[in-house]
Order: C-alpha cells, then sequence, then structure tokens
C-alpha cells in the first residue's frame, strides 16, 4: 500500500489529525515500511501531501481530506444500441453498491455470473486518481454517431456535486475509470 493510500485510510478512520500524529500512525502500521524496511520520514507524508493538495485540506498542521472531493455516492450509466444498458450506484457512506444490466437483444449472455466484487474502500481510493472535479460536463465525437457509446457520471461528495456525460466520447481517465468499475463489480463493464 502506498503512502497516498496510507493517509487515505488513517484519515477516513481517525479525521482531521496533525502531520506528526499521521506519521507515528503509519509507523505504528507493521505492515507498512518504505522500501528499505525503515519506518517513513515526515518528509515523505509533507511530499505526497504537496502532490496531492487538491485532495487534502491542510490548515495549522492539521490535515483532512478535503470535502469538495469526499465522495458520498457515485451513479453510472452506459450502453448503446442494442445493448446492453449498465447503471451502477456506488454508495459509500454505507459500504455498497447496486449493479444493473439490461439487454434489449435476445442473444444476451443469459446466465452469466459476475466473477467476485470488489471493495468500495479500493473504489473509492482509486477515485481519488481520477480527478472527476476536472473532467468536462460533456463529451462529444465532433463526426456523426449512429449507434455510439453513451455515458454518465455523477459524483456527490460531502460539498459538491460534479456530473459528466459523453458520447462516442471520453475523458482522459476513462480507460481506468473502466477498469476500477469492472473490478467493484466483477462483470467486464467497458
Amino acid at each position: 500500500m502506498s503512502i497516498f493510500e496510507n493517509i487515505l485510510d488513517i484519515l477516513e478512520k481517525k479525521g482531521s489529525i496533525s502531520i506528526p500524529s499521521l506519521l507515528d500512525e503509519m509507523n505504528r502500521m507493521s505492515h507498512f515500511k518504505n522500501t528499505n524496511g525503515k519506518q517513513i520520514e515526515l518528509s515523505h507524508v509533507k511530499s505526497v501531501i504537496s502532490r496531492k493538495k487538491e485532495i487534502f485540506h491542510l490548515k495549522n498542521d492539521i490535515i483532512t481530506i478535503d470535502p469538495d472531493k469526499e465522495p458520498i455516492l457515485l451513479s453510472f450509466s452506459l450502453g448503446g444500441y442494442p445493448g446492453p444498458w449498465y447503471k451502477i450506484e456506488v454508495d459509500f457512506i454505507n459500504g455498497r453498491f447496486v449493479y444493473f444490466e439490461w439487454h434489449l437483444s435476445s442473444f444476451s449472455p443469459r446466465n452469466e455470473l459476475p466473477q467476485a466484487s470488489g471493495s468500495i474502500e479500493d473504489f473509492k481510493k482509486e477515485l481519488y486518481r481520477f480527478k472527476f472535479w476536472k473532467w468536462q460536463n460533456e463529451y462529444r465525437n465532433p463526426g456523426i454517431i449512429m449507434d455510439g457509446v453513451t455515458w454518465s457520471v455523477k459524483l456527490i461528495t460531502k460539498e459538491n456535486i460534479f456530473e459528466s456525460q459523453g458520447i462516442q466520447a471520453f475523458p482522459k481517465s476513462w480507460e481506468k475509470f473502466c477498469k476500477a468499475i469492472s473490478k467493484l463489480t466483477g462483470k467486464y463493464i467497458c
């Protein structure tokens, strides 16, 4: 687990915490050491926080996850003619997700069972890397589209709502987002 992921874990469990207390907590965790097997240094923690400053809120040496970026609910839909269509909602507060798949075609795979689903906590950590707050409201392919893929994502955070949608055009982090949502649901989505 990276320093970044450990910081997220500790902030999720403890809430606001001073940087020295965060460092103590990280070094107390027996499974986390740097590559030399030594304890993490304050400079390493501060470096990660400064590189990820759009995710963390730092004031008077107290760090929190920026409430504008902390996920509460994610809604995702994807589909195209003749299908399939997917709708997924991830509730981060209650730690559960709902997956819905709809097929127009009679040739759809009927008895295909999902693989084991992934962890909502791991998915939440991945969400921070996608930077939804930087996604455009709308992505469109400039050409004529006859049977393209339509998608939408709505992310509700503690203090904001980020929405993005597209028709046969996608943000840069789309492939990684698709891999993360597929890992979470246990189904190949996109």
